[in-house]
C-alpha cells in the first residue's frame, strides 16, 4: 500500500454502497493525469509532489492508493496550470478503455450496452473514476421529446469541492474517449452537468455535441441517452468470458479491501476531506455500520478511531509546518477549535512544541 499501512480483513457492505475514500485504488488514474502533465511541460516529480506515491510505483501493477492521494496530484496540476477551465477535459484525453483494466474488458464483453454498465457499476472503485454512476429512468416531466431517453447519472458529491470540477471534467471526457477507442457508441443526445459554462463546453467538445446540448450549473451530472441504445450488441460481446471478468473484479475488490481493513479505510476517510474532520459517529455512518461495531472492528486490529485520527493529523501537522504554514493556520486545517489545543496535541507528539518544529525545518530549508 504506497503512503498506508496495512491491517486485516473487513468488507461488510456492497461494493457499490461502498464511498469513494473507503477503498484502495491502483494507480491508473495518477498515470492518465502524469502523462497528460507531462504533455503540456511538467515532471513525473512535480505532479507526485506530497502525495507519498513515487514514481516507480507508477509501473508496479500491484500498488495502491487511496483517493485523497490522487487529490493531491490535481490540486498540484491545478496550482500549476491555474485551475482554468478545460483542464480536467484535455487530461482526460489520455484515458483508455485498458486502463480500467479489468473492468474495461468486463464491459467489452457485456452483450449489451446496458449489461456493461450495469455490471461495472458495482465495480467503479477497480476504474480510475471518482464519480458514482447510476441509471436512471426519466421522472415525471422529462425526456418527453421525439425518442424516449434515460440517463446515466454520474454523482460528485462525494468529491471535494476544490477538485470537484478538474474530476468531473477528466471523468466525463475521459469516458467519451474510452468509449469511442472501444466502439461503444452510447449516441448522446445531451448533458447535463454540475460544471460551469465553460467547462460544460470542454465536455461538449469531448462528446462531439454542440454547445447547446450541455446544460451547465445542474444539482447532478446526467448523459442523456437514447432508451434503444442500451440493448444494442456490443462489437466484442461474450456473456461467457463478461461472468469471468466479473468473477475476477469482484476477486480483486476483496483482496484490496482485505489488504487494508477497517483501519486504513478510517484513515483514508479522515485524509479525504481535512476541512471537516468527522466524527466516529458520521465514518461509522458512512461504513453502515453503528459505532460499536467500528469501535471492536478497530479494536481488534490493535487501533483506535482517536489513534488514528491523531496520526493523520500529527503528519499532516509535519508536512504543513515543514512548508512554513503559520502555527495558527495548522490548527485550523487540522480542525483545532483553538490553537492553544493544537500546540499542546503537537507537543505531545513530538516532544517539541510546533513553532520549535516550523523553525527548525525553516532553517534546514535555508541551508540547502
Amino acid at each position: 500500500m504506497v503512503g498506508s499501512s496495512s491491517s486485516s480483513s473487513w468488507w461488510s457492505s456492497s461494493p457499490s454502497g461502498a464511498p469513494v475514500w473507503a477503498v484502495p485504488r491502483g494507480t491508473e488514474g495518477v498515470r492518465i493525469m502524469v502523462e497528460g502533465a507531462e504533455a503540456l511541460g511538467m515532471t513525473t516529480t512535480r505532479c507526485l509532489a506530497g502525495t507519498g506515491i513515487q514514481p516507480p510505483d507508477l509501473a508496479d501493477e500491484n500498488a495502491l492508493i487511496w483517493a485523497h492521494q490522487e487529490f493531491t496530484v490535481i490540486r498540484t496540476l491545478s496550482a500549476e496550470f491555474g485551475g482554468r477551465p478545460g483542464l480536467g477535459a484535455a487530461i482526460g484525453e489520455f484515458s483508455t478503455i485498458g486502463r480500467t483494466g479489468v473492468i474495461g474488458f468486463m464491459m467489452l464483453a457485456g452483450p449489451t450496452v446496458r449489461a456493461a454498465i450495469e455490471r461495472a457499476i458495482p465495480y467503479l472503485a477497480l476504474s480510475p473514476t471518482h464519480l458514482r454512476f447510476s441509471l436512471e429512468e426519466p421522472g415525471p416531466g422529462e425526456g418527453e421529446g421525439d425518442e424516449p431517453v434515460v440517463f446515466v447519472v454520474a454523482a460528485d458529491d462525494e468529491v471535494p469541492p476544490d477538485v470537484r470540477t478538474f474530476v468531473v471534467e477528466r471523468d466525463l471526457a475521459g469516458l467519451a474517449v474510452a468509449f469511442r477507442g472501444a466502439q461503444i457508441d452510447l449516441r448522446l443526445v445531451g448533458i447535463e452537468t454540475t460544471l460551469g459554462v465553460e467547462s460544460a463546453a470542454a465536455l461538449a467538445d469531448a462528446w462531439g455535441l454542440a454547445p447547446t446540448a450541455v446544460v451547465a450549473n445542474r444539482p447532478t451530472n446526467r448523459l442523456v441517452i437514447p432508451r434503444e441504445r442500451l440493448d444494442v450488441r456490443l462489437p466484442q460481446a461474450d456473456e461467457n468470458t463478461a461472468r469471468l471478468f466479473e468473477q475476477q473484479c469482484h476477486d480483486v475488490l476483496a483482496a484490496r479491501v482485505a489488504r487494508v481493513g477497517v483501519a486504513g479505510q478510517v484513515r483514508s476517510r479522515l485524509s479525504h476531506g481535512r476541512d471537516e474532520w468527522p466524527s466516529m459517529a458520521q465514518v461509522a455512518a458512512d461504513l453502515h455500520v453503528d459505532e460499536r461495531t467500528l469501535r471492536r472492528r478497530l479494536a481488534a486490529e490493535g487501533t483506535s478511531f482517536r489513534r488514528l485520527t491523531d496520526d493523520v493529523r500529527h503528519a499532516h501537522a509535519l508536512e504543513l509546518l515543514g512548508q512554513g504554514a503559520a502555527v495558527a493556520e495548522v490548527a485550523r486545517e487540522l480542525g483545532y477549535a483553538e490553537t492553544a489545543t493544537f500546540t499542546r496535541s503537537f507537543t505531545r507528539w513530538e516532544g517539541v512544541p510546533p513553532s520549535r518544529r516550523r523553525e527548525q525545518s525553516q532553517r534546514r530549508e535555508q541551508s540547502r
